[in-house]
């Protein structure tokens, strides 16, 4: 039940020159020759269904294709919806919504796959009997000649099927973009583009929606090149390095206890048989008994790598007393905005003077740090670090959220939404780049999780440790890995990854720290690093 009506989005649709636009440096659509020549042919035989979205100095936050396609075409004029006032930060979540939220994509779907689904003998059937629009006649411009459609009127008529995901993408345009894109419709209301905004508009109270109207003739041919053509994202060019500082753990993500990967194994050798697994909250960092356990379990000086909120390093340190040494390069004084650049800096700082000192750390911790490191390059670099930390009677503990997880099954649609995680696993897709990867927190901070298998888990770790246990933890079904035996460093090897790691990226500026990381390991190997 909608609790009040909320008032629609109109736009307001103009034609400019079309040398007055401009694509985005860091648009993330990759070229396909072949959909792109789709592209055009859409154009030539529907015109511009929908608009482009613009900012107030004409670069083009949707509707890059198309743009080139006119520039083919000969056309001379654009029709653009600009949008004011938006934050520059948010200019790369709104161009990758823009690009979901056009198409009635699943979240499962990227643009290969969807384009397998284009009935290329109906395209070209279709393409026969369909003539060809002068790109310089007003009938080329379908978008300027919108219609104000009664929202009850649709639902009634197209209800029958609904996409989460594509809801989600119409509310995160509403509310950070400021926008809206109409319905493509028929005489009879049926709905040929933007089922998604059509339920939105329906369960936010709308009364009104703007509609675009397509020929009973031209419907079949609309339907499929503007639902199932959609270019492939390019995210570990255009978008790696916002990816990877926007991995920083949430302050929603703060807790009060030691996450599993501090205190699993422990809690289930204390169980009455030494197997039954209990939740990590079982833990008391504030009972002497359980702290003088842990600390013969896990040692008395420690590592927390990627240290998040550094709120379970200071349990350990302040409340367990035991030497925890933090390293956390995103740190962002416990806030969802912005980043404590010199808070981080001053950490890595007291990292690497531990480093240099050459203290032997019983445990290193990594809790789920490499689901948030994007790309898997990446995580081989903290994985020679990692390495590079341990000795020979170290034990790395290291856990990740695993591909069976509530989570993962949330977040790629298989399971309901579980917790406070609700709109963002509804808004999430699958970065396309690699298995189990996953993209949400769009129009805010868009931050990658990818979620591991066993196997997968097994592989990495193994790349750099000789002796690699992986389990699944079933309480919350983490893939836990206990890792020893070191293999011998390769100084050259090290070196890219101290320098991968120490000059991590933010939105102006990088960490800054490698040239005192590389003396710092120098010192503590024994060996000259550069």
């Amino acid at each position: 039940m909608v609790a009040s009506e909320r008032k629609p989005k109109f736009v307001d649709i103009k034609l400019v020159d079309i040398n007055t636009v401009y694509g985005a440096h860091y648009n993330p659509r990759k070229r396909d020759p072949e959909r792109f020549n789709l592209v055009k042919l859409s154009l030539s035989k529907l015109g511009w269904v929908l608009p482009m979205y613009v900012t107030e100095k004409g670069e083009v936050l949707s509707g890059h294709q198309r743009l080139d396609a006119a520039k083919e075409l000969g056309a001379e004029k654009v029709p653009v919806v600009v949008i004011d006032r938006l934050d520059p930060g948010r200019q790369r979540g709104v161009n990758i919504v823009f690009n979901r939220a056009t198409n009635d994509m699943d979240k499962n779907d990227s643009g290969g796959s969807l384009s397998t689904m284009i009935p290329m003998s109906i395209i070209e059937e279709a393409a026969k009997s369909i003539s060809d629009i002068d790109p310089k006649s007003d009938e080329f411009f379908p978008c300027k000649f919108l219609e104000i459609r009664q929202v009850s009127d649709l639902v009634h008529a197209n209800m029958q099927k609904w996409l989460g995901h594509a809801i989600r993408q119409a509310e995160s345009l509403y509310h950070w973009g400021r926008t809206s894109i109409p319905l493509v419709v028929t005489d009879d209301h049926k709905v040929i583009n933007g089922i998604g905004r059509l339920q939105h508009a329906g369960e936010t109270g709308m009364k009104t929606i703007q509609a675009v109207y397509v020929t009973q003739e031209k419907a079949e041919l609309a339907r499929i090149l503007l639902n199932k053509l959609s270019m492939d994202f390019d995210l570990e060019d255009k978008y790696a390095d916002v990816l990877r500082y926007n991995s920083f753990r949430r302050a929603s993500n703060r807790q009060n206890f030691l996450m599993p990967t501090h205190s699993a194994d422990l809690v289930t050798a204390l169980s009455k048989t030494g197997k039954t697994q209990r939740p990590a909250s079982a833990f008391d960092p504030e009972n002497a008994k359980h702290v003088a356990a842990w600390k013969r379990w896990y040692g008395t000086t420690v590592l927390d790598f990627g240290a998040g909120l550094l709120d379970k390093a200071l349990i350990m340190r302040d409340v367990m007393n035991v030497d925890c040494v933090a390293f956390e390069p995103y740190y962002t004084g416990g806030k969802d905005s912005g980043f404590d650049i010199e808070g981080a800096r001053y950490i890595t700082d007291m990292f690497l003077a531990r480093v240099a000192d050459g203290t032997e750390f019983h445990s290193i911790f990594l809790a789920s740090v490499l689901n948030s490191v994007p790309f898997k390059a990446d995580r081989l670099h903290i994985v020679n670090i990692v390495s590079a930390l341990a000795t020979k009677k170290t034990v790395v503990y290291s856990g990740a959220i695993s591909k069976v997880s509530d989570r993962y099954l949330a977040a790629t649609g298989q399971k309901d939404n579980i917790s406070n995680h609700e709109v963002q696993f509804d808004s999430s897709f699958a970065g396309g780049y690699e298995d189990g990867v996953m993209v949400s927190d769009l129009m805010k901070r868009p931050k990658a999780q990818k979620y591991h298998s066993p196997d997968e888990w097994k592989e990495i770790w193994s790349t750099r440790f000789s002796d690699v246990h992986v389990y699944t933890y079933a309480p919350n079904d983490l893939v836990q890995a206990i890792c020893q035996k070191p293999m011998e460093i390769d100084p050259e090897s090290l070196s890219e990854s101290i320098k991968f790691e120490f000059d991590l990226p933010f939105p102006d500026t990088t960490l800054g720290k490698v040239e005192e990381a590389l003396e710092a390991f120098s010192q503590r190997l024994g060996m000259r690093l550069e």
